[in-house]
């Protein structure tokens, strides 16, 4: 009886169950672990082209990896900005792939371009380290603005 106010008739079968929607991949989630993969290629064709690689060259490169590693891992807790996530990409998607690649493509003589590899990769690992404190700073801010509200709300 029921079932017919509401536009059923005793004949009509009962609805279907409603198709369970899974939650789309968390944005900071996404963008972690797209960033994850492309590390991780670096990682993969530096290992491969590690032969071609200075030693210097290769633990600055592998110190950077880590560094870029942690940073995205922090990400998953604290997400990037928009700022944070375009220097991010841009780091891990353009400019170290394209430092080794440059360097792997020069026909200059084996110092010249060891010594510019090494001085550009200390580059690079200067303005990641910077990033990371960038993100740490901004995290240390959003704690010390919890804390004032607090204080205000509750002190």
């Amino acid at each position: 009886m029921i079932s017919s106010w509401f536009g059923r008739g005793k004949d009509e079968p009962a609805d279907e169950a409603a198709p369970v929607h899974t939650d789309p991949v968390a944005p900071e989630r996404a963008f972690r672990d797209e960033m994850h993969d492309a590390v991780r290629a670096i990682e993969r064709s530096t290992k491969q082209e590690g032969r071609s690689l200075p030693v210097e060259a290769s633990i600055q490169l592998f110190t950077m990896v880590d560094s870029l590693d942690e940073l995205l891992r922090h990400t998953l807790v604290a997400p990037a900005n928009v700022d944070e996530q375009i220097a991010i990409e841009f780091m891990v998607k353009d400019y170290i792939p394209s430092t080794i690649t440059a360097y792997l493509a020069s026909m200059a003589d084996d110092a010249t371009k060891d010594s510019l590899l090494i001085n550009q990769l200390a580059l690079l690992y200067h303005r990641v380290h910077s990033m990371m404190e960038a993100v740490y700073a901004h995290d240390s801010a959003q704690l010390e603005i919890n804390g004032r509200f607090l204080r205000e709300k509750f002190g």
